[in-house]
């Protein structure tokens, strides 16, 4: 237990110790305005509360967003005039939850933009490590060597400071391309030989350095562009029918949305490709929910799986489109799942069962409630392995806290 030096002074508040403190305060996390004038009782409170109050801010209507949006826009500002996130309080949030709002603030498309100008306050570039001066020097070599290569391609006549008339050496060639000495050898015409202008050997030396400019700088290519990698706090994300939220807005914040272990996208509309583009830069999922997407393929599913294999809770409720193949898919690549719902997915039949829960040994929930083509002989299998065939799933990640309960009284072997 942590003793404060002032446990034995002043008064009873000033006594609790911290972690009772800490305890109340997350009590509380619900109710956002008594917690704000917690923070604002004394120091000691303002330095425990802070963080409780900040780690999952609470949404009841669009306008509190708005606000919740506006501040983060004008310390990010006032603080960082140059694109740096150095605000203490945008570090302290883990969690943004707007599944609480009305349908209609749900349904708003503003509310997109919105979470667009949260996520770009919270998020912090980090190019990959690279030396300046090598890159300064990559990118001015390329830049001679494609002006260069588009000297190459004009043609003599625009160019009057060319050396087309002097004499080559004796006994030497031109050197001629293959297709110039096809040409030639046919003997339908006449070759002559190339000129060299001067401009272009000035930029053709230039260009030497490139190969060296590369080795001393691996982590970019000379002739592109470095691509920002993003981090954040943020860990959980909650867009349960967030109709507002479309698409499109998704896909642009994906890279900014790497930090993510916990998303929930169930009754969004979303499609294949949004699931693709998420799935590119997400990395860490461990909890995902697509409950209610009606269309999401085998396709959207299989994309997911392949790129997220860490994820251990994957809820597919009611995405009616499901098949055999999206089940083939996270059998063989989500070695760590430990629940998983197909309910109400008539897709589904005994093989992809069969398929999963022989290649997921952490498999402790496997919902197959309403799944027509799954037989009473695989459910009492499932029940056999002492696998959860059926429990509610319209609370958001309740799978996952039925496979920790089933894990806790039949723990799997590791």
């Amino acid at each position: 237990m942590l003793v404060d030096s002032d446990m034995f002074t002043g008064t009873a508040c000033s006594r609790m110790p911290t972690e009772l403190l800490l305890e109340i305060f997350m009590l509380l996390t619900p109710y956002q305005r008594t917690l704000h004038a917690c923070v604002l009782t004394s120091r000691r409170w303002n330095h425990v509360a802070t963080p409780v109050l900040w780690k999952r801010p609470q949404f009841s209507r669009l306008s509190s967003v708005e606000l919740f949006a506006a501040s983060l826009l004008t310390a990010h500002r006032l603080i960082s005039p140059h694109g740096e996130r150095t605000s203490p309080y945008v570090r302290l949030i883990e969690t943004l939850a707007f599944s609480s709002l009305p349908e209609p603030d749900r349904n708003n498309p503003h509310l997109a933009t919105l979470l667009d100008t949260i996520v770009n306050c919270m998020a912090v570039v980090s190019m990959p490590t690279c030396d300046a001066s090598a890159w300064d020097g990559a990118q001015t070599s390329a830049l001679a060597l494609k002006r260069s290569r588009s000297l190459s391609r004009n043609d003599d006549a625009t160019r009057p400071h060319s050396a087309a008339a002097l004499p080559l050496p004796e006994g030497t060639e031109p050197e001629l391309s293959d297709k110039h000495a096809a040409r030639s050898s046919s003997g339908s015409e006449l070759l002559a030989p190339q000129t060299v202008d001067d401009t272009q050997l000035h930029y053709a030396a230039l260009s030497a350095p490139v190969a060296e400019m590369s080795a001393s700088a691996p982590c970019y290519e000379p002739s592109s562009h470095p691509v920002p990698a993003y981090t954040s706090t943020l860990r959980q994300l909650d867009l349960r029918f967030c109709k507002g939220v479309r698409n499109y807005s998704l896909q642009r914040l994906a890279p900014k949305l790497a930090s993510l272990t916990v998303l929930n996208l169930a009754g969004g509309l979303r499609t294949d490709i949004t699931i693709a583009k998420l799935a590119q830069h997400m990395f860490q999922l461990r909890r995902i929910s697509l409950a209610w997407t009606s269309n999401l393929t085998d396709f959207g599913v299989s994309e997911l799986v392949q790129r997220c294999k860490s994820v251990e809770c994957l809820d597919l409720t009611y995405c009616t489109q499901i098949e055999d193949t999206a089940m083939f898919a996270i059998a063989h690549n989500l070695r760590n799942l430990c629940a998983l719902s197909v309910a109400y997915c008539a897709g589904v039949t005994d093989i992809g069962v069969r398929e999963v829960m022989s290649a997921c040994p952490q498999l402790c929930v496997l919902n197959v409630a309403k799944c027509l083509r799954v037989t009473d002989r695989m459910r009492k299998s499932l029940e056999q392995q002492r696998i959860v065939a059926q429990c509610d799933s319209f609370e958001p990640f309740s799978i996952y806290n039925f496979a920790k309960k089933q894990q806790a009284v039949f723990p799997k072997p590791s």
